[in-house]
């Protein structure tokens, strides 16, 4: 095994877990030039390596890291919400994955890295810059935050547009006409913050269209409520927005 934090392309790295994350890791890292070993079941036999990359629930990341430490220089997981307890660094492309992702699905996105020392932190950004990706570091200690804001950004996503889908099916109205909406929302979102970005009736102080949009919500009326609270903070920190305007957008929604 190797001694130096440079990673030469005979640089051996062993991927403990064959999910989806494990299975893209493994095929970009070998295309970047590295020798692959794996994705290697959870049960499997550790092999010894320069580096074993954990992608393993993480409940499961401290028996695995205690069994594979003898085997391995640098121990690694890619979870965004555990700390550094077992491990050397950490590794987390801020990306979403289904497992049949070619390569390139890491080129420029960001990957959250951390370590306990200066050349683990190394390995970690080099690792993340050999796979296209732009490091940027979150320690322990904003390890949640971080985390919370990656849920925010993809999972809540899905779940506000799951109900969109299936309001928009009761009007006869497919997914497909809904993705564009969804698209220039985002790019807007992208290009200047959510408060510049918000349309819409909250934006306008609407409250008679909010009200029948929320009695139109059926099962999701507690959802669009808490959703509505939120935006008509957004829209009270919108540059156009006066103090008549939020005044409009904060009151109680119609029953």
């Amino acid at each position: 095994m190797h001694s130096t934090p440079a990673l030469a392309p005979e640089t051996t790295i062993a991927i403990v877990g064959a999910g989806r994350l494990g299975g893209v890791l493994a095929r970009a890292l070998r295309a970047a030039g590295f020798v692959v070993l794996g994705p290697l079941r959870r049960e499997d036999r550790a092999p010894d390596a320069d580096i074993a990359l954990l992608c393993v629930p993480d409940s499961a990341i401290p028996a695995v890291a205690f069994a594979v430490r003898p085997h391995a220089r640098l121990v690694a997981h890619v979870s965004g919400a555990t700390p550094l307890t077992d491990v050397d660094f950490s590794l987390h492309p801020l990306q979403t994955f289904a497992g049949k992702e070619l390569p390139d699905v890491f080129h420029g996105i960001g990957v959250a890295v951390d370590s306990h020392t200066p050349e683990a932190l190394e390995v970690a950004e080099q690792l993340a810059r050999a796979l296209g990706a732009n490091p940027f570091r979150v320690d322990d200690d904003h390890r949640a935050e971080y985390h919370a804001a990656a849920s925010f950004a993809s999972n809540f996503v899905l779940t506000v547009l799951d109900a969109a889908e299936h309001l928009a099916k009761d009007a006869g109205v497919d997914r497909a006409h809904l993705a564009p909406l969804v698209r220039q929302t985002v790019d807007n979102w992208v290009a200047s913050g959510a408060a510049s970005a918000l349309t819409g009736p909250i934006a306008r102080g609407d409250e008679d269209t909010v009200a029948r949009q929320r009695a139109a919500s059926a099962e999701y009326q507690d959802l669009f409520d808490a959703l509505a609270t939120a935006t008509r903070a957004v829209a009270g920190r919108a540059p156009h927005a006066t103090t008549a305007d939020y005044a409009a957008t904060t009151e109680e929604p119609r029953a």
